[in-house]
């Protein structure tokens, strides 16, 4: 998403971390930075392979209270819907069944907190396309650059209400 943000970023996303994954590098991989923001997407990985919904609630929710504890603001993405055929294809890994009831309700739980909707790009209602991730999990360019539209669209706003100083995004 980087090369589509208006603002200087540090990436630190590892492809198919889960939540707790997530949560357990947050001291190594995060605060060093002493970043002022940090957008938190996660939890995909988690519930397409069964995690209940509220174990990725409790680690997104604890990842901004360690966040908050750091002085870094956090701000939590949108899950959108994945493919479950396409990830089959690609990865020869099942998804849960109940995958998009457990995205609505972290998705839910997301929306309550300060948050960037990326999800709503996309029918949550209806799988991924496949022209928007062909391995139906990791956005394809096209993906990434409307999910970073929204995220540049929402960031000012955001940067305002958190009562923030500074140049945003990191």
């Amino acid at each position: 998403y980087s090369h589509y943000l208006d603002f200087p970023t540090v990436n630190l996303s590892e492809s198919g971390d889960t939540s707790e994954m997530m949560l357990d590098r947050f001291n190594r991989d995060v605060a060093p930075f002493h970043l002022q923001y940090l957008l938190i997407m996660g939890g995909t990985n988690s519930l397409r392979a069964g995690v209940p919904a509220e174990k990725v609630i409790a680690d997104l929710r604890e990842m901004g209270v360690k966040a908050e504890r750091h002085g870094i603001v956090p701000i939590y993405l949108t899950l959108p819907a994945i493919n479950p055929e396409n990830i089959e294809k690609a990865f020869a890994e099942p998804t849960d069944p109940d995958w998009r009831e457990s995205f609505a309700e972290v998705n839910a739980f997301i929306r309550s907190q300060r948050h960037i909707d990326t999800a709503a790009l996309f029918d949550e209602e209806k799988d991924l396309p496949t022209e928007m991730a062909l391995d139906g999990i990791h956005g394809d360019w096209q993906m990434k650059q409307m999910m970073a539209g929204a995220i540049n669209k929402s960031m000012k706003d955001i940067i305002n209400d958190a009562g923030v100083k500074g140049n945003g995004g990191r």
